[in-house]
C-alpha cells in the first residue's frame, strides 16, 4: 500500500474506507464488514491494531453506501471477486495478512482465506453466521427484549452507525432478494471449512438476534484443518457490543495478532 493511499474518514462520507500505513514487516489487518454493514463496525479494532504498527484496511463492499436500490445490484459473486481481488493485491506487498469479519464479513473471509492460503495468518470472525437464527423463538425473544430495554436508545444509534444502506422505498424488497446471496456465500463458506490452514478465533453471543448459536458446532465439526478458539459472550448482540464484552474481544484480538 503506498503512502498516498493513507485516508481520514470524510465528514460527507461516514461509510468511507478506512486505510491506515503501518510497517510493511508487522503486516496488514484486512477488515470486512457484514451485510448492509459499514467499514465503521471496525473501528476501535483497527486503531488498536494500528497501535501496533500494523497497516489496517477497513473495506467498503460493493452495492454498499448508497441507497438501497444500489444495494439491490449485488451479488454473492461480486462481493466474493472483490475481496479475493484485495486480498491478491495486498498479497503482492505484505507476507502477514489477517482477515477480521464481522457476520457476512466472515464468509467471505473465509472464502478469500482459502484461495489464498499462503498468505493468510488468521481468521477473526466476529458473529459468524454458519447458521441465521433470524425467525427462530430465541430471536424473536431477543428482539422484543430490546425494544423495553433500558439501553434501546444506544443500541439503536449503534445500529445506525454500522448501516451503510439509506433507507428508501422497497428497501425490504431489496433486502429480501440479497438475502438469498447471503445464502449463497453461507453454502460456500461451509463447505470451504475443512480447507483452512489457518487459526479461526470465532467470537459468537448467545443474546445475538441474527446469528444463532449453533454456528458454533457447525465450525467445529467443519473445521478439520486448522486450530480454532471460541469466544462465546452471554449479552451482546449482532451490532451491539456490552462494553465488558467488547473488551474481551479487543484483548483476544490484539493477543491474536502479535502471537506471529
Amino acid at each position: 500500500m503506498k503512502k498516498d493511499e493513507q485516508k481520514i474518514i470524510p465528514e460527507d462520507n461516514p461509510h468511507a474506507p478506512l486505510y491506515l500505513e503501518g510497517a510493511a514487516d508487522k503486516g496488514i489487518v484486512v477488515f470486512i464488514h457484514g451485510f448492509m454493514g459499514s467499514p465503521r463496525h471496525f473501528d476501535k479494532l483497527a486503531a488498536a491494531a494500528h497501535n501496533q504498527g500494523l497497516t489496517v484496511v477497513a473495506l467498503l463492499l460493493p452495492a454498499h453506501g448508497g441507497t438501497a436500490k444500489e444495494f439491490g445490484s449485488g451479488s454473492h459473486e461480486l462481493w466474493q471477486n472483490y475481496i479475493d481481488s484485495e486480498v491478491e493485491r495486498f498479497a503482492r506487498e505484505y507476507t502477514n495478512i489477517w482477515l477480521v469479519g464481522h457476520s457476512m464479513g466472515c464468509l467471505l473471509a473465509i472464502n478469500a482465506a482459502v484461495k489464498h492460503s499462503n498468505k493468510i495468518c488468521g481468521l477473526f470472525l466476529i458473529a459468524l453466521p454458519l447458521k441465521i437464527g433470524l425467525f427462530s423463538a430465541t430471536a424473536i425473544k431477543i428482539r422484543l427484549k430490546q425494544v423495553f430495554s433500558r439501553e434501546r436508545k444506544q443500541i439503536k444509534a449503534t445500529y445506525s452507525s454500522v448501516c451503510s444502506v439509506k433507507s428508501s422505498p422497497g428497501m425490504i424488497v431489496y433486502m429480501i432478494k440479497q438475502v438469498f446471496e447471503l445464502i449463497k456465500l453461507k453454502k460456500a463458506a461451509t463447505a470451504n471449512l475443512h480447507n483452512l490452514r489457518a487459526p479461526v478465533v470465532a467470537v459468537l453471543s448467545e443474546n445475538d438476534e441474527l446469528t444463532s448459536i449453533k454456528s458454533k458446532k457447525i465450525l467445529k465439526s467443519g473445521l478439520t484443518g486448522a486450530p480454532l478458539e471460541n469466544l462465546l459472550l452471554t449479552d451482546s448482540l449482532h451490532s451491539y457490543y456490552q462494553e465488558k464484552e467488547w473488551e474481551k474481544i479487543e484483548k483476544l484480538f490484539l493477543k491474536f495478532i502479535t502471537a506471529k
